[in-house]
């Protein structure tokens, strides 16, 4: 029977789930570069990431100043990672 080392299991799933060191900027940013907490940040995966409101407002804020605000992302993350985002109402 062979083990495998628990840090190398949490490590695919954490990439599975776009938990790696990409997404902790993004979270850690999300909210300064929106001005509100409004907009609940959800998940990122391959370049998206996924959010909602429960207003319409504020998701038509997001989208209006969409562009702005995936191009600071990607300033802080030194390269072209986030390519979209995409809210939805809760």
């Amino acid at each position: 029977m062979e083990f495998t080392e628990v840090s190398s299991i949490l490590k695919k799933i954490s990439d599975d789930l776009g938990l790696n060191d990409t997404y902790y900027v993004i979270m850690s940013k999300w909210q300064q570069e929106l001005g509100n907490n409004k907009v609940e940040l959800n998940g990122f995966k391959d370049g998206v990431i996924f959010a909602s409101a429960k207003s319409a407002v504020y998701v038509n804020d997001l989208n209006l100043r969409k562009r702005q605000i995936i191009n600071k992302l990607n300033q802080y993350l030194g390269k072209k990672v986030v390519k979209n985002i995409k809210c939805e109402i809760k």
